[in-house]
């Protein structure tokens, strides 16, 4: 793998088609990717790529990602890569960090394979990642699992240490508006599959009508579905104006609660709670729903395996785990609830289903010398009464 540190390196074909052309957006944060624009080439800096954020790239239109580190180090298996490939979006992988240097935003550059260019300028060489190396990344990454699991349970004991009155007694969970107690609640994520899940759970919130959660760009998706949300919770920053003037109430993790979002707030006329400590937006609207008081926690857009539970949780796993600890067996995760939800049938539909019997019966009897003798004794009757009621 080679880093190119020349300034005026020429390439070898600059008549040569490129690969894929587009606006320089440089990208230092996961935070930064909302910067991205459809059509950007993003520069990041982001080791150990999570799925979150590469789907969040290919969602704003990066035509291609060029990371200045290692996309994944090994640590555990991060799925980013894997977003990006099997996208079909090109990720060029560990260029160096003095990239950063030389490109601007809004510069245009261009991929000719593994090669960033600028024009006729080379401004940086890396490894392009395809199917097979993405593959062979996940592999190292499994093997580095053990050790990930290890540094958790440590980071466990010390959370539990710091945050155990909010974690075990629900000590500073803010009062709601909106009544929990008892209810079901369906906190959206911001996961890559809120959308989807959201759509098979369709009859369910038609039906058992949950309060509905939010959390940081879950509550984009739930909005999104055609969903008020009953509240949000979280980073301000992913959520559009649209959704803060439709959400019910809004909760503002400490952490999260600065000066832009104040600004922000005050210019949509709305006001915040805030959720104390220092646990991330999910295990907020997680243990928000617990201490007050509802009776079953479905998760949308959450990990499913222990694969993505690692590649989510990063250096906030400690909490994630221990909070859902916390909520044992009232935490449900949607793909399970569709499995086990069946469908209630309104009065309408039982009486529908008695008429279409009724009228096979009587179509049946009718087919009959016992059911036709009986049909026209009744038309007689009928007769009868009729003539008897106008005479």
């Amino acid at each position: 793998m080679t880093t190119v540190s020349l300034l005026n390196l020429r390439r070898t074909a600059p008549d040569t088609e490129l690969d894929v052309t587009g606006p320089a957006r440089l990208v230092r944060s996961a935070r930064d990717v909302r910067r991205v624009r459809v059509g950007d080439v993003a520069v990041v800096d982001l080791p150990d790529l999570d799925r979150t954020t590469a789907e969040a790239l290919r969602s704003r239109g990066a035509v291609a990602v060029v990371n200045v580190v290692p996309t994944s180090t090994g640590r555990y298996p991060n799925l980013g890569p894997q977003v990006l490939v099997g996208a079909g979006v090109p990720l060029l992988d560990a260029v160096g960090t003095d990239l950063f240097t030389r490109v601007k935003d809004g510069d245009k550059v261009g991929l000719d394979g593994a090669t960033l260019v600028r024009g006729e300028d080379v401004l940086a060489e890396g490894t392009l990642l395809d199917d097979e190396l993405v593959e062979q990344m996940l592999s190292r990454g499994r093997t580095g699992m053990s050790v990930q699991l290890e540094t958790l349970a440590a980071n466990s004991g010390e959370y539990l240490r710091r945050e155990h009155a909010l974690l075990l007694e629900g000590v500073g969970v803010p009062e709601l508006a909106t009544s929990l107690d008892g209810r079901e609640v369906v906190v959206v994520l911001p996961g890559p599959q809120a959308a989807s899940e959201l759509k098979t759970m369709k009859r369910y919130l038609k039906e058992r009508k949950p309060v509905l959660i939010g959390v940081d760009s879950g509550a984009d998706a739930l909005v999104t579905a055609g969903y008020d949300p009953a509240v949000v919770v979280g980073d301000m920053s992913q959520m559009s104006d649209r959704t803060l003037r439709v959400a019910g109430e809004v909760v503002v993790t400490e952490s999260r609660r600065h000066l832009e979002t104040e600004e922000r707030l005050e210019r949509l006329q709305r006001t915040a709670v805030e959720f104390p400590g220092t646990s991330g937006s999910e295990e907020a609207a997680l243990l928000l729903s617990d201490a007050r008081g509802a009776r079953v926690v479905v998760t949308v857009g959450g990990f499913g395996s222990l694969d993505e539970f690692l590649d989510s949780a990063r250096s906030g796993g400690a909490t994630r785990y221990l909070t859902r600890l916390r909520l044992g067996a009232k935490l449900v995760d949607a793909r399970a609830m569709v499995g086990l939800h069946r469908p209630r049938f309104t009065l309408f539909q039982v009486l529908l289903v008695l008429f279409v019997a009724m009228v096979a019966l009587g179509a049946a009897l009718a087919t009959t010398a016992v059911g036709a003798e009986w049909f026209e004794s009744a038309r007689d009757q009928i007769t009868s009464t009729v003539q008897e009621i106008r005479g």
